[in-house]
């Protein structure tokens, strides 16, 4: 047997295997907290101003590289202060040296997500990956293997691209709680996304749970987040009082 045709087994069976894993409804804190999120990015943060029913924060926690020969860890370095009482959700950052997203660098992924990223206190994990279409079937894989590694009691939930959640679903039944539309830096498919939402089209992402807006305070949107929609926002600076109430101000124009 070739290893080309070897390889493509083992992706065929990895994709069996997600797509018999049972569907996950949105449920949990990320689900049921407050509307707005803001994103804390590895750079200083004093959040103590927040109120914990104003918003919660989704902090950068892990940045991973995915390389040929494994992997490089970022563990989260700047300081972040937070109010008490405040949700929180761990952010998961992965980036892949192209074709370097192996069967086999698979349960080294899980294993240092799970070493590093479940810092105690969180509400639920973040995972943020571009994947382009070939990477798609290991992608759900690894979402499959946390899955059965962090049971049902750790909320997961992936940042999405626009295009996700337009035209093309692929991530509907994905073994997630919910799924975050990244409605900003969007590139080539700006145009397309930007006319999808002034038609007033609704975005779609995982079955039985609504679609979260992401925005960003430097790339403002001619359309109105919808109401009710729950909205994550990131900020190029450190965040300020100021900037947080601009951050309202989107959610609630």
């Amino acid at each position: 047997m070739s290893p080309r045709l070897n390889f493509s087994m083992i992706l065929l069976a990895l994709l069996g295997a997600a797509l018999a894993e049972p569907r996950v409804t949105a449920s949990g804190p990320a689900a049921t907290g407050p509307r707005l999120w803001l994103w804390a990015w590895d750079r200083p943060e004093d959040l103590r101003f927040l109120k914990p029913e104003e918003a919660g924060v989704a902090f950068f926690v892990l940045g991973v590289r995915v390389r040929g020969d494994g992997l490089d860890l970022r563990p989260r370095t700047a300081p972040l202060r937070l109010p008490d009482g405040v949700r929180k959700l761990a952010v998961v950052r992965i980036d892949v040296v192209p074709a370097a997203l192996k069967e086999a660098r698979l349960e080294a992924l899980v294993a240092a997500i799970e070493a590093k990223a479940l810092v105690p206190g969180i509400d639920g994990l973040q995972l943020d990956f571009d994947a382009t279409r070939s990477q798609r079937p290991l992608y759900r894989a690894l979402i499959t293997r946390l899955r059965k590694v962090l049971g049902r009691r750790m909320p997961i939930s992936i940042t999405a691209l626009a295009s996700w959640c337009m035209g093309d679903r692929w991530i509907r039944d994905l073994p997630v709680n919910g799924a975050v539309a990244m409605l900003f830096q969007m590139g080539p498919d700006a145009a397309e996304a930007l006319t999808w939402l002034r038609r007033g089209r609704p975005l779609a992402g995982i079955a039985q749970a609504p679609v979260d807006w992401g925005l960003a305070l430097d790339q403002p949107l001619p359309v109105a987040v919808p109401p009710g929609a729950r909205t994550f926002v990131f900020s190029n600076h450190p965040w300020t009082v100021t900037s947080f109430r601009r951050a309202q101000r989107l959610v609630n124009p």
